[in-house]
């Protein structure tokens, strides 16, 4: 058997890709291999994980329909954010369109107690885009005894001829068990290099560890993570935050049947085609989750998200964190580096000067239309609800739509009950500049000054 292995035990993320596509230790040592195994026709459930230029970098488990089990250290992995898990036997080609069914992931989230340097709480969860093609295998509720048979499943290489990725199979047995680990030695095989995050199963099929570290000949012992000692505080609640209609409105879709409202409650960002949220139907503001208003949408109204959608260019920011790519200007809102007279910036944002030498990518001020989810609201509660961007993040982790935090600001009503509405139009804005008449710029939103008047004294 030849399963491969990424950055096993190694305190730097520093990784390469050797000359076969697969993700290698910069050490200047040759991956080890091992031997005894067996090409593996089955396990359908265990996958690949790809980078765009396919080339592979981890092993996981599907443990639930949109789920796949890897390891933390799989997803500190630079090709992580734009991956793929591929179902099959192997890869077939370099993008691995011919080795079975090749699923983007839409997120990934580690122990939040995972440590790159020494590898501990080494486990994570990485979520599909799509249901996949092959039933879920089982999560172990108890750790393997010592000197039990385990049977380890992951990708590799053909030593003899250096051919593509292919699935292999192999037992070893386990010799140390502690609180959230436990250690298998060759019986007769071993996980290797590109195997990290693939799975141990018990003689029940059940998955009992996940692959995190070895020796670097991959020749005496490797360590697993034990899936009951996680399986209470963290992959029992991910996962059931990850399933079909467990997503509230606000909440990033990842894939659309997340969505409490069924996949027809994703909608797309008009501002950013590459984020989707959750929404719902509703009456009012007060319907909708702090940061969203109710919009008219054709003939409905729905929660939405105001424009700039939270995370995108040109939305409100107190740190990188929480902008989806770029980074949080000095204007306090996401942008893009960018050079004046250089490239032209995405969609309808500006390369704006934001302080000293700095350019960035920021959107456009835009008055409010059909889509840009301006508030609705005949109420007074409506009317005098001001939402501002708030981070909306999963407990354990976003990926692909982190969300800005913010409060909710209460101001004087305005025409019609409401600041931002068909009959007065919302305009954003970056400075007093971007604001018609007498409106000031706050919380890139253009709002009418307060009128002050003098304090009336009473006559004798």
């Amino acid at each position: 058997m030849k399963i491969g292995w990424l950055c096993l035990a190694i305190a730097s993320a520093a990784c390469g890709t050797d000359a076969r596509g697969v993700g290698a230790e910069v050490t200047g040592r040759a991956a080890a291999r091992i031997t005894s195994g067996a090409s593996d026709p089955g396990d359908p459930a265990v996958v690949v994980l790809v980078d765009t230029s396919g080339n592979q970098f981890c092993t996981g488990t599907l443990v639930a329909p949109y789920v796949v089990l890897t390891a933390a250290h799989c997803t500190s992995a630079p090709g992580i954010a734009d991956a793929s898990a591929v179902f099959g036997t192997s890869l077939g080609s370099a993008d691995g369109s011919t080795g079975g069914a090749s699923i983007p992931i839409a997120t990934t989230v580690a122990h939040p107690g995972f440590d790159l340097a020494t590898l501990t709480d080494d486990i994570a969860l990485a979520v599909l885009s799509a249901a996949a093609p092959a039933a879920p295998l089982r999560l172990g509720t108890s750790a393997p005894a010592v000197g039990a048979t385990v049977r380890l499943v992951g990708w590799g290489l053909d030593a003899a001829d250096g051919s593509a990725a292919r699935k292999r199979e192999g037992t070893a047995t386990v010799t140390e068990v502690d609180a959230t680990t436990f250690a298998v030695g060759p019986a007769p095989s071993l996980p290797c290099q590109g195997d990290s995050g693939g799975p141990a199963l018990d003689p029940t099929g059940a998955v009992v560890g996940v692959t995190s570290s070895g020796d670097g000949d991959c020749a005496r012992r490797a360590v697993y993570s034990r899936v009951d000692a996680f399986l209470g505080d963290f992959l029992a609640p991910a996962m059931a935050s990850f399933a079909p209609g467990a997503a509230p409105a606000g909440a990033p879709c990842l894939f659309p049947e997340r969505c409490a409202g069924g996949a027809g409650a994703c909608v797309v960002a008009p501002d950013d085609a590459n984020v989707s949220y959750c929404t719902a139907p509703c009456g009012a503001n007060a319907d909708c989750p702090a940061g969203m208003t109710c919009a008219s949408v054709g003939d409905a109204t729905q929660c939405r998200y105001p424009l700039p959608t939270p995370g995108t260019i040109g939305a409100a920011c107190r740190g990188d964190a929480d902008c989806l790519e770029g980074r949080c200007t000095g204007l306090g809102v996401c942008g893009v580096r960018c050079v004046p007279g250089g490239a032209a910036c995405p969609g309808t944002s500006q390369c704006t000067q934001t302080g000293g030498i700095d350019f960035f990518c920021v959107a456009a001020p835009v008055r409010g239309a059909a889509g840009s989810a301006c508030a609705v609201s005949s109420s007074p509660a409506g009317g005098r609800r001001w939402p501002a961007a708030i981070a909306a993040c999963l407990a354990l982790g976003w990926a692909r739509m982190r969300r800005v935090r913010g409060t909710d600001r209460r101001r004087r009503r305005g025409p019609g009950g409401a600041y931002c509405s068909p009959t007065n139009t919302c305009v954003q804005c970056l400075s007093k500049r971007d604001c018609p008449g007498i409106q000031r710029c706050q919380n890139n939103q253009c709002i009418q000054r307060r009128r002050r008047y003098p304090h009336r004294r009473s006559r004798d």
